[in-house]
């Protein structure tokens, strides 16, 4: 198994100072145990990638790694050594138009599945395809309808829509995987049975809880850290006015009790999403589907 962890924050100046209360979180996977790791963002109306296979991903400390990005909106990806050796083309996150993309579970690339899947990809979208990530292939699918949604919605009432039309692709897909369980062995079953993702865009993010819980956490305002520089770079830009929203698929227990991290569960079946605004939206994905949320 691998660890997403995203977020979205009003002030990309004070990443150090957010992702400086993170370390535990970040921590879930050991440098020495990586596969590799990824990063995505949205900047300036452009979105990047940029990722770390193999031993590179093992000399990078995540915290002064996503510090160091010049974004408001941000996801990031781990994979575990155990999961095996995996080429560049199949690490994540992904990207494509104003969205970065990023999901754990769902089960391990093969290809039957992706020849599935692949198939409710647009055809104009399909030549983006670089190589056989099972990941690619749902984001692709997903972010057509995210599209469509996004435009034809008002600015009110995106958010949520985009995050309908994600549910349905992913829930869409999901019914792909299932109908292809049959002789497989109950580990693999349980593989695909999880899965939870998250999407990005400018400064908003919608994540969905499919069957795999999500941790997510508000910060309104940041403390003043000790080290004097920082103190006053953080008064500096009004940290009173500093928000942000950060989800992670971590299990550590700290974040199931939630004593004294902050972080609270999203429970499997359950979307949320992050506006403009830092308000977050939260519905069960079986209302959301129905018109509901």
């Amino acid at each position: 198994m691998g660890q997403l962890f995203a977020y979205v924050c009003s002030d990309d100046s004070l990443s150090g100072e957010l992702m400086a209360g993170c370390e535990t979180v970040l921590g879930q996977i050991a440098p020495e145990e990586r596969a590799g790791l990824g990063l995505a963002w949205a900047q300036g109306g452009r979105t990047l990638v940029r990722k770390q296979p193999g031993k590179r991903a093992a000399g990078v400390e995540m915290g002064a790694l996503l510090s160091d990005v010049p974004s408001r909106a941000v996801v990031a990806h781990v994979r575990a050594r155990v999961e095996g050796r995996l080429p560049a083309s199949s690490l994540q996150p992904f990207r494509a138009g104003p969205w970065v993309w990023v999901q754990e579970g769902f089960g391990p690339d093969e290809e039957g599945a992706y020849a599935a899947l692949r198939e409710r990809v647009p055809e104009h979208l399909r030549q983006r395809l670089g190589g056989r990530a099972l990941a690619e292939v749902m984001f692709l699918s997903a972010y057509a309808e995210m599209e469509r949604a996004w435009k034809r919605s008002s600015e009110r009432e995106r958010w949520r829509e985009a995050a309908r039309a994600m549910a349905l692709a992913l829930t869409g897909a999901r019914r792909v995987l299932r109908a292809r369980e049959d002789g497989e062995g109950e580990e693999g079953k349980r593989a695909r049975g999880q899965g939870a993702a998250v999407a990005v865009r400018d400064r908003g993010l919608i994540a969905l809880a499919l069957e795999e819980p999500l941790y997510i956490k508000v910060v309104e305002g940041l403390e003043a850290p000790e080290d004097r520089r920082a103190r006053e770079r953080v008064e500096r830009v009004a940290r009173e006015r500093f928000r942000a929203v950060l989800v992670t698929s971590a299990q550590a227990p700290e974040l199931a009790s939630g004593v004294g991290a902050g972080w609270e569960e999203v429970e499997p079946g359950q979307a949320l999403w992050v506006d403009e605004s830092w308000e977050v939206g939260r519905a069960p994905m079986s209302a959301l589907l129905k018109g509901g949320g």
